[in-house]
């Protein structure tokens, strides 16, 4: 189990830097694109390059708490670098500590706010910590290792999420018994009735409202669209008799995108709404002769021919993510090495000056000692060719990468559609099931 927190450094960049460095603390310690020594002013000369950006958060601090005696440092430690190539995609420069100076282990991660790769700052909200929680627990899991049962109150779920792709979401719920109740009604009383015996509490006032058994909050009626008001809920029951029948509109099966089919087997809905009963048969007869279309499209004839095309699909898919995180690495790492050419060649001369105010400057010290280190290490000699070959690098590496998440937009939508293909074709196996029991019996 581990618990994942986040927050912006606005300030005390250094001295957070220095806390979680603490050897008396820091079991391991592990950077990426920066020297943990003079990562506080790398992050400044980011921040500077990156201007464009705004804002005045310098840094986030991650803390990722592991329950007590669950796990060693050495697994937590790998567990933190895994979340952070997730998460942070090789973008941001960071340092990664683990401490063990209490009684439950726990990573420390301080990055930096703006992104030394693509020059945008990271995204603090809401969503991207669900994210960043959401990649934890998974890693915790993979490592056999406990999670937080999910908050209930923890925004909307992917099954509430797709009940109202499939239309049945309170309001659709609520538009379609308004519709039956209006058809079978004499009177507002009478509709008014109705309403009440199909689970509906109403709110009488300025504007009429309902609330289903289970629902939290009412629904103004109007908010449904202008067919739906008070006044007009009146009219059509008044001239329901009169008014002509609107024909539904014809939908275009090319056009239209394919969904998935409704469930009709032990379906609440279904059973207790003869009129989404009606609707939700109408919509599987329409996907199903969408996807009907769409695999004669594909040259797909049988069960065992789709099945070898998903994996291809899947295949692509699995090859693009691959190149896309080796080109993501390589751009990091080229556009690093350029970095530490460019603290080298700003912090030379002041590193060999005689001025005895530029030799105590303890901050230019620091980083063309860590320039040189990073670039012996990387067996670069500093010259105008190779930081010339080295923008060359990082412009072709930035052209391939635009044209990789191009073709995972398109990877994207050939997966969503595999998904639902392959729902559709769950929900038609059981209905052939349920015909051949029929006939048997």
């Amino acid at each position: 189990m581990a618990v994942t927190k986040i927050w912006s450094i606005k300030k005390t960049l250094d001295k957070a830097i220095k806390y979680i460095l603490d050897p008396i603390k820091a079991k391991y310690v592990y950077s990426y694109a920066c020297a943990p020594e003079t990562a506080d002013l790398e992050f400044d000369l980011t921040l500077d390059k990156n201007s464009r950006s705004g804002g005045i958060n310098k840094a986030y601090h991650i803390i990722q708490s592991f329950k007590p005696e669950e796990t060693s440092p050495e697994q937590a430690h790998e567990i933190g670098k895994q979340l952070l190539e997730q998460h942070l995609q090789g973008k941001y420069e960071y340092i990664l500590t683990t401490h063990i100076d209490k009684e439950h282990i726990h990573n420390h991660v301080i990055f930096c706010a703006s992104s030394f790769v693509d020059h945008k700052k990271y995204n603090d909200c809401t969503k991207t910590y669900y994210q960043l929680r959401e990649a934890s627990d998974v890693l915790c899991v993979e490592h056999g290792l406990s999670v937080i049962p999910p908050n209930q109150n923890k925004g909307k779920s992917h099954y509430e999420w797709q009940m109202d792709q499939q239309g049945n979401s309170w309001k659709t719920q609520l538009r379609t018994a308004i519709d039956m109740c209006i058809k079978s009604s004499k009177t507002f009383d009478d509709f008014a009735s109705q309403m009440q015996t199909q689970g509906y509490e109403i709110k009488y006032g300025k504007h009429i409202a309902f609330r289903a058994e289970k629902q939290k909050r009412f629904t103004r009626a109007m908010k449904l669209g202008e067919n739906y008001t008070e006044e007009n809920i009146k009219l059509h029951i008044a001239q329901k008799d009169k008014l002509p029948i609107k024909k539904a509109k014809k939908i275009n099966l090319k056009n239209e995108p394919l969904s998935i089919m409704v469930a009709l087997e032990n379906n609440k809905k279904v059973i207790e709404s003869k009129g989404y009963e009606h609707w939700a048969k109408l919509h599987n007869l329409k996907q199903n002769a969408k996807m009907v279309n769409l695999l004669k499209e594909l040259g797909i004839t049988s069960l065992e021919e789709w099945e070898q095309k998903k994996i291809s699909n899947q295949e692509i898919m699995n090859a693009n993510i691959s190149e896309m995180k080796a080109v993501e690495i390589k751009l990091a790492n080229t556009q690093f090495i350029l970095k530490q050419l460019n603290i080298y060649e700003n912090t030379k001369g002041m590193y060999h000056s005689t001025d005895k105010q530029m030799l105590n400057s303890n901050e230019h010290h620091r980083l063309y000692k860590t320039a040189v280190k990073a670039l012996k290490q990387a067996n670069i000699k500093p010259s105008k060719q190779i930081k010339y070959e080295l923008h060359q690098q990082v412009q072709s590496l930035q052209s391939r990468r635009k044209q990789l998440y191009e073709e995972h937009k398109e990877c994207k939508k050939v997966q969503k559609q595999d998904r639902i293909i392959e729902q559709n074709l769950i929900q038609l196996l059981k209905l052939v099931k349920t015909v051949d029991v029929e006939k048997e019996r």
